[in-house]
């Protein structure tokens, strides 16, 4: 059995292999055939040389779709000071047209691009569905760096790989949920139906226990943010994530509805397209959730 000390080296020495072969990942894998869009996006943005984003095939055929979506709705050169800024600010580009595009390919229509919400403050987009209702959504991305504590943030941390070899931390995805809220809330009114998508990269996705992350955020007695009226103008939270294969990227969303939501309630063709979920509570048999 290894020391402590011994234990310290080894941990140390896998560190410094990690950070060595991290350092290395400057430019997607040679074999990686790149779209003409991901080119145009690539070239000269901040994050050129610094990562080996689009990793493999999958992702930069995965990539180069999505920016096709952006195209086909006019949306590419709006969008392209963004994906060539910062990594942060390409994922987060990304994000949106990723849930953009995966709306639309089950029937929903973009009825707007940066539709004006309260205070003059701007959404992403507007979905139309069957029903005829505009339905203004916001997409938040909270990253692993929200997660970081005052004294990692003044050391660098938010710097260095997100994970690096036998680093152990206390974590509460569901912390990241009522965050997006808050930094979202203050563009919804409470005459239009409103959608928050949250595409997160946090040390443990929301993906990895999705129900109980929402549950804990939304719906806890102790504070969850859909038990009383106080955020009664956000219809419902939409956790959405990503899955890859060897063969390819699919997109998947789960749909939190707010019982306490009246005008700005989702109409069916979302809340009940897409099974949204409301708990079984005792309290929630008097609250109806207003469809159009």
């Amino acid at each position: 059995m290894k020391t402590r000390s011994e234990l310290r080296k080894a941990i140390d020495s896998r560190r410094a292999a990690q950070a060595v072969y991290t350092a290395a990942e400057t430019r997607p894998p040679a074999n990686v055939r790149l779209g003409s869009l991901t080119l145009t996006m690539m070239e000269g943005s901040r994050w050129e040389g610094k990562s080996a984003f689009p990793s493999s095939q999958i992702w930069a055929d995965e990539v180069e779709k999505v920016l096709n979506f952006a195209v086909c709705y006019d949306q590419f050169e709006s969008y392209l000071g963004l994906l060539a800024g910062t990594a942060s600010q390409r994922d987060s580009a990304l994000a949106e047209l990723r849930v953009a595009f995966y709306f639309r390919r089950n029937g929903f229509k973009i009825a707007a691009w940066r539709p004006i919400g309260e205070g003059g403050r701007e959404g992403e987009f507007s979905l139309r569905g069957p029903s005829n209702t505009d339905v203004f959504t916001e997409v938040k991305g909270p990253g692993w760096e929200f997660e970081l504590s005052k004294e990692e943030i003044e050391k660098g941390r938010q710097r260095e790989p997100k994970d690096i070899y036998c680093e152990a931390r206390h974590v509460a995805p569901s912390r990241a949920i009522r965050f997006a809220i808050d930094k979202a809330y203050g563009k919804f009114t409470p005459s239009a139906p409103s959608l928050l998508c949250i595409v997160d990269d946090l040390f443990i996705s929301l993906a990895n226990g999705t129900q109980q992350f929402a549950n804990e955020a939304l719906y806890d007695d102790r504070g969850g943010y859909f038990t009383t009226d106080k955020y009664r103008n956000l219809g419902a939270v939409g956790i959405f994530w990503v899955v890859t294969s060897d063969s390819q990227v699919c997109y998947e969303m789960k749909l939190f509805l707010n019982p306490y939501a009246t005008t700005c309630g989702l109409p069916d063709d979302i809340s009940k397209g897409f099974h949204g979920y409301l708990p079984l509570r005792k309290e929630a048999k008097q609250i109806l959730v207003v469809s159009r």
